[in-house]
Order: C-alpha cells, then sequence, then structure tokens
C-alpha cells in the first residue's frame, strides 16, 4: 500500500510538470498571436487551452487516485467477508458449546473470584432447584456448603481441587455429591470451573448391597454349621468308603462356604464403623507373623518355605486380631498363586512412623488389568495365575481376602499397594501407622 502511494505521487509530479511546460509553450504562443495578430483571440486561444489542460490533469490525477481507492475498497470488502465468516463460525461453535453444556448430566458452574457466578447450567440450577438468571452469587447458588466454598477456595489457590464425597440437604433430604474444579482465567482475573456429580442413587444402591450381602451371610451362618456339623458326623460314621468321600465333599465344601460366610460378616464389619468397635493395644508383631505362617502352611502344606524377616523387638500399636488376619490373608494369597516349589518372603519393619508388612511370591504375577483391581470385592485374577501353584483341586480363592485386607488398613488410617512383574511374582505392601491413628473416610489403594 506504501509503494503504490508512492507510485502515484510521482507520476503526479510529472503529470503537473508536463502541463506546466504546456502552459508555458501555450501562453508564449498565444503572446506571438496577440502582438502580431490578433489581441483578442491570442487571449482566447490561451484561455480555452488553460481551461483544456487544466481537465486533462485533473482528470488524469483523479484516474491514478481511484486505482488505489478501488483496490482499497476491494480489500475491504475481502475483509468485511472474511469477518462475517469467522463471525458466524464463532456464533455456530458458540451454539454447539451451549448446547453441551447445557445438556450436559452434570451440573457446571463457572465462578469468577471471589464470589460471582459467571454461569450455570441447565444440570445445576436443577440439582440446586434454582431458577436461571436470578442474579446469584456463589454463596447463594450453593446454599453456603462449606465444601463447595471451601473447594472453591482450594482451587483458586492451587490451580484444581476435588471431593470424593459430601452431603447437602435439598428439601429436607440428604443428596450425595462429587466434585471437581479447574482454575482458569478470564478478563486479567482468576475464575473456576466447577463438575459436580450427584452420586445419591448409586451410594444408595451400593448401601443396599452390603446390607444386603451382610444380612444374606448372617442368615447363611447357621445352616451352614448345621451342613458341617452332620457332614463331620459323617466322616467319623461307620459307612462304606464310596459314601465316605462324599461325606468330606460335602465337609470340605461346608468349610469353604462357612469361611466365605465369615469373611463377609468380616468385611460388612469394617465397612460399616470399625473405629466404633475396633481396639488398638500395644503388641509385638513378630509372633503374630509366625502365627499366620503357621496357619497357612497347615492350609497349604504343599508350600515349601515362608521366611519370616521382621525384628524381635517390633511393636505396633493396632488391633491384632486384624492384623493376624490381614497378614494371614496375605501368606494365604501368596500361597495360592504362588509355585509350590517358591517361597514366600514376609518382611515387616518400622519405616519412619508407619509398620509396613511386604508379602513377596515368585509365582506367574498378576496381568496388569487385573493389578488395578485386585483389592476389590469378589475380583478374581486370572486363572492362569491360580493355577501356577499346580494344586489338585485347588478351588481358588473366594475373592475377598485382598479385600478385607484393604478394609483393615483402612480401619487403621493406611493403605495398601501392590505391585507385579510377568512370570516373576508379585509384592503386596500392608502399610499403618504403628502408633495408631485416627479412622480415616477414603481408603487409599495403590497400584
Amino acid at each position: 500500500m506504501t509503494n503504490l502511494g508512492s507510485s502515484v505521487r510521482k507520476r503526479s509530479g510529472r503529470i503537473f510538470a508536463v502541463s506546466a511546460i504546456a502552459l508555458a509553450v501555450a501562453a508564449l504562443l498565444c503572446f506571438f498571436i496577440a502582438k502580431n495578430y490578433n489581441p483578442a483571440v491570442g487571449v482566447t486561444i490561451l484561455a480555452i487551452f488553460a481551461i483544456f489542460l487544466f481537465a486533462f490533469t485533473f482528470r488524469s490525477i483523479v484516474s491514478m487516485y481511484q486505482m488505489p481507492l478501488d483496490a482499497i475498497s476491494q480489500q475491504a470488502d475481502e475483509i468485511a467477508k472474511n469477518l462475517q465468516s469467522r463471525t458466524q463460525e464463532v456464533a455456530e461453535l458458540t451454539t454447539k458449546l451451549q448446547s453441551i453444556f447445557d445438556t450436559t448430566e452434570e451440573a457446571i458452574a463457572v465462578i469468577r473470584a471471589p464470589n460471582e457466578l459467571l454461569s450455570a447450567n441447565t444440570s445445576a440450577y436443577r440439582l440446586f432447584g434454582l431458577s436461571p438468571g436470578a442474579g446469584y452469587t456463589t454463596e447463594s447458588f450453593f446454599f453456603g456448603s462449606p465444601a463447595i466454598l471451601g473447594l472453591i477456595e482450594t482451587c483458586l489457590k492451587e490451580g484444581k481441587a476435588s471431593i470424593e464425597q459430601f452431603s447437602m440437604l435439598k428439601d429436607k433430604n440428604e443428596i450425595i455429591l462429587s466434585a471437581r474444579a479447574q482454575r482458569f482465567a478470564v478478563s486479567q482475573s482468576d475464575a473456576a470451573v466447577i463438575v459436580i456429580s450427584d452420586i445419591t442413587s448409586s451410594k444408595r444402591t451400593e448401601l443396599t448391597k452390603k446390607n444386603f450381602v451382610a444380612n444374606v451371610s448372617h442368615e447363611l451362618r447357621t445352616p451352614v454349621q448345621i451342613v458341617r456339623g452332620y457332614a463331620e458326623m459323617l466322616n467319623t460314621a461307620d459307612i462304606p468308603e464310596e459314601n465316605k468321600s462324599w461325606a468330606e465333599i460335602i465337609l470340605h465344601q461346608s468349610l469353604r462356604m462357612e469361611r466365605i460366610v465369615s469373611d463377609l460378616l468380616m468385611l460388612a464389619k469394617l465397612e460399616h464403623d470399625p473405629a466404633s468397635w475396633i481396639v488398638r493395644e500395644r503388641f509385638p508383631i513378630k509372633p503374630i507373623l509366625e502365627e499366620a505362617a503357621q496357619t497357612v502352611k497347615l492350609q497349604y502344606p504343599e508350600i515349601s518355605r515362608i521366611s519370616i524377616d521382621c525384628p524381635d523387638e517390633l511393636e505396633i500399636e493396632a488391633s491384632p486380631g486384624l492384623i493376624e488376619q490381614a497378614a494371614f490373608n496375605l501368606i494365604s494369597n501368596a500361597a495360592q498363586h504362588s509355585g509350590s516349589h517358591d517361597k514366600i518372603i514376609v518382611g515387616a519393619m518400622q519405616e519412619n512412623e508407619d509398620f509396613v508388612l511386604r508379602v513377596r511370591d515368585y509365582g506367574a504375577g498378576i496381568p496388569p488389568k487385573d493389578l488395578a483391581h485386585i483389592f476389590e470385592r469378589f475380583y478374581r485374577a486370572d486363572k492362569s495365575r491360580s493355577q501356577s501353584s499346580g494344586k489338585s483341586g485347588s478351588s481358588g480363592g473366594s475373592g475377598l481376602g485382598l479385600a478385607i485386607v484393604k478394609h483393615i488398613a483402612f480401619a487403621h488410617g493406611g493403605t495398601v499397594h501392590a505391585e507385579s512383574w510377568a512370570g516373576e511374582g508379585a509384592l503386596f505392601e500392608f502399610r499403618i501407622p504403628a502408633r495408631g491413628s485416627e479412622y480415616c473416610s477414603q481408603p487409599c489403594v495403590k497400584t
């Protein structure tokens, strides 16, 4: 555009120069005619020539300037068309995002610091029973919920925050929610987008399942014990050998069912409110581990060696019965999935303020797809892991042992952790505070 203007100015200068020279020549010619012939004719010719020359010069210059004006106009039209196209694209994208925003089942709200509600989707207004567009503040929109206001404050300070579970009252009914928040910048100030999920239904369903399992397990205990008693009686009675084998099968399965029922009842008790019934005391840990290992050896006589590495003086403050149960379950799990000639290593120590129990087996290992789920109730890893022990007739575990271990750690304010290597076995870690701890609200499971 600068080059074009410079060119126009140069051409205009040349036209003015030529016009001036032509006008000077015409003036000399007209002066000659006026002096030698007729002065009126000379003046008239000079005037006509000057008017013609002025018109020619003006038109030439206007014509030259008209060229860049046309180019500018054309470029302006193209810019306007592009701007209109982009504006339409932005409008369509905004409409799409708004549709997604409003049709999302989760409640979404955008907050600008310190207390301004920028926007919220339909699900958010529905969740909190509010009418859109009423000019809410953060506190009024969330009914002053300490959990959500604390979440926003943490998010604005740290960049993100989340709450796994919290409760609110809605129409005098309790609802269970989970929330997460992410910070971002808007108009040179901090803001946060909050996503809230209503998990009331899933939590109630989960509680119903737990109560059902606990109630059924409680009701099964008596008939299972009766079946076991009659099986033991048949096993000692004077009956044909063929019938004795049947009685042994009944006894074996009734014992297995009794263990499952006992595990389910313990799990239900641990999940309900362990803080109200767990009694902690200080005790040495090595005899507990030796007792658990001996019980496993009796149950799995084909296991060649269980080595225990634990200082004699190591003491912890916990529930002795539950710690022995956790140790037994971990060692039993290793025995089920370890080859008959592979050793099992049980290590116990104090690390900083924590008591740590590690159980290592050298079986087939745990497939990666199973590793993240092995502490869930009724979850059983790939059958190839159980078959690595080579025991005939082994029915494997019930899928409750490791879940119980997790909840025992949970009840003591601790964690569980698992690692595995294909073809080289697995390592389980049980970690709790060595001197007792408050009951924590959520178990920590690491894989």
